[in-house]
């Protein structure tokens, strides 16, 4: 069984026709048929149904046409990755969490394509639990997360820098003027959050229960922007990263001190092969963000 042939029994499946399918792939009508009787003789099975001028396919030919869309799907990629080897251009997909996706990745995107300007990437932006399950079913070349935790031995991982959530509020707050706060001292603020889906969402709730702490939820979302403007119109208070700091400077930052640094993190699966574009993506990384940590057997 060949690809060839593969490609021909698409082609009668799809017009109907040994003699369309021959004028569409520019082969002749007996080589068309040749191949199809081989391909059948080699399935063990008819996979058309003859009536003089008239063709069907059977209920196995049906089975074996979706089995064949499938593979000429997945051999399409194959060939784009392997053209990719000798040129260094292919696409990159990436899983952002939404942090890292207004803070951090635009740098390391225009980056990348400043160096690869045939290259594209494509993002999925979600929560952390989503990615690693995209990652884990190699949707994923990279994922970029803020976790508390550093990866386990199934990833690679390179650390780009430790960032703090911090306390957001409008400059005409009463908690303005303050430098950092603890949980405690939120007990009585309205407070705007992410949705529960979101992993830090569900780290702040876990904090607050830990201190036996009810907080005080105005509104729940998962928009940035909507956050912002919350926080900006004084009536509630947020938790963000602290490089939101830099591009919010009319907004005050407060450090939680309950809230230790976490890790914002580059990843991806130590079972995969690094195509060219993958290995340019991590050397960028460290170039724009180095740090003493490294990732784990690179």
């Amino acid at each position: 069984m060949t690809l060839n042939q593969i490609l021909q029994f698409i082609a009668v499946c799809q017009y109907g026709s040994f003699t369309k399918a021959a004028e569409v792939l520019h082969l002749s009508q007996p080589g068309i048929s040749k191949a199809i009787r081989e391909l059948e003789a080699e399935c063990g099975t008819a996979l058309f149904e003859r009536q003089y001028n008239n063709i069907s396919m059977t209920g196995n030919g049906k089975l074996l046409y979706e089995k064949a869309l499938c593979l000429i799907d997945h051999y399409k990629v194959f060939e784009a990755e392997a053209h990719s080897l000798s040129t260094a251009r292919s696409n990159l997909h990436i899983g952002i969490v939404p942090m890292c996706g207004n803070t951090i990745f635009p740098k390391l995107h225009a980056a990348f394509l400043k160096d690869c300007p045939g290259s594209r990437i494509a993002t999925v932006e979600d929560t952390a639990s989503v990615l690693y399950d995209m990652l884990d079913q190699h949707e994923l070349d990279f994922i970029l997360c803020v976790t508390n935790h550093l990866p386990d031995a199934h990833y690679h991982y390179h650390v780009l820098k430790k960032s703090r959530l911090k306390l957001f509020t409008a400059a005409s707050s009463p908690l303005a003027g303050r430098t950092s706060v603890r949980l405690t001292d939120l007990q009585s603020v309205p407070l705007v959050l992410f949705s529960d889906h979101f992993g830090q969402t569900r780290y702040i709730r876990r904090m607050f229960r830990a201190r036996h702490i009810h907080p005080v939820i105005l509104h729940q979302t998962s928009q940035v922007f909507t956050i912002l403007e919350y926080i900006r119109s004084g009536a509630a208070a947020g938790f963000m990263s602290e490089e939101v700091a830099d591009e919010e400077p009319s907004l005050a930052a407060l450090t939680v001190e309950d809230f230790p640094p976490a890790a914002i993190s580059l990843i991806w699966n130590r079972d995969s092969g690094l195509y060219p574009s993958m290995q340019h993506f991590i050397r960028i990384t460290r170039t724009l963000f180095p740090t003493p940590e490294t990732a784990r057997n690179e």
